[in-house]
């Protein structure tokens, strides 16, 4: 009966040992998941040891990923389509909904609808969840791809843009969206939240194999924070505001607009990773053939859409 006691302590111990020792290195976009997570608490007592790099954009935290670099990050479902389609050994292991993205005018322009476009300069990330946006716009609208002309540039370079009247809209997300809207008097022409996508936790298929306890505990930690953020919304916009230095509205505003619920149907997931990955195939950004169930992992999910424990 001692033996056994000391045999369970050392395994403990040895776990305990082994957790500590583990090191989580996670790419972010600014306002993305550290603010929710710090903000909910869920940061605290972590069993191993976490770093943090922060992103401008997709594109960049991407790059680091399949060099290796870091081992999970927060992307878009467009980007992730892009990734892989690009050969990056990576998979969504967590999931929300995103409703932030949004098509910038200015308040005077005769753009009011996706047929307004037309023959129109549209600034956007290549492969972004923006991009995606307009696309399906204009194919739910029965309109060509190229029936807008995209100016591809980066989220700050794509407002100061339409600022200058270099183009016409600008396809982008928050804070941008709510930024521009506040700041400029710009219009949202096109509103993300009739269009949801997906906002992922995404990992390398190394860590998912070698750091797959941490991956878990981390993606309960962002699940939970990301529930605690959307009924909460006043705490989690003072939280952004400091750290992106907004506007106090500029910041509710996109905490607001983004929602970032978690999502764990599987099903609805692949279904809406399917329908990113279509839309760029379609206008022959990425190869055909590409299936959402090699992008994400559904042993993360479950399939009856309750959280996993």
């Amino acid at each position: 009966m001692k033996r056994s006691i000391i045999a369970s302590a050392l395994l403990a111990i040895t776990l305990t040992s082994h957790a500590a020792s583990t090191e989580l290195v996670v790419g972010d976009q600014k306002g993305n998941a550290r603010a929710v997570m710090t903000a909910a608490g869920e940061l605290n007592n972590l069993p191993y040891e976490l770093k943090w790099y922060e992103f401008p954009n997709a594109a960049p935290l991407l790059e680091s990923l399949n060099s290796q670099h870091l081992d999970a990050g927060l992307v878009g479902d467009g980007p992730l389509a892009f990734a892989v389609a690009a050969g990056a050994k990576i998979r969504a292991v967590q999931a929300s909904q995103y409703l932030g993205n949004g098509l910038l005018v200015k308040n005077n322009s005769p753009v009011h609808t996706i047929a307004d476009l037309k023959g129109k300069k549209v600034a956007t990330v290549k492969g972004s969840s923006g991009q995606n946006m307009v696309l399906n716009a204009l194919h739910q609208a029965g309109l060509p791809d190229d029936s807008v002309n995209f100016v591809f540039t980066t989220p700050a370079e794509a407002t100061l843009a339409l600022d200058n009247g270099a183009v016409d809209a600008v396809a982008t997300w928050e804070p941008y969206v709510s930024f521009a809207v506040a700041q400029s008097g710009d219009r949202i022409a096109i509103d993300g939240k009739d269009a949801p996508v997906s906002n992922y936790l995404v990992a390398t298929d190394s860590a998912i194999s070698a750091k797959r306890d941490a991956l878990v505990d981390f993606r309960q930690r962002l699940i939970r924070a990301r529930a605690w953020g959307v009924a909460h919304p006043q705490e989690y916009a003072n939280g952004i505001a400091s750290l992106l230095r907004l506007p106090d509205a500029v910041a509710l505003s996109k905490v607001q607009r983004e929602n970032n619920a978690p999502v764990e149907d599987y099903a609805l997931i692949a279904q809406r990773q399917q329908a990113a990955i279509d839309t760029f195939a379609r206008s022959g950004l990425i190869k055909p053939g590409l299936q959402a169930s090699t992008l994400v992992d559904a042993s993360f999910f479950n399939p009856s859409g309750a959280v996993k424990p």
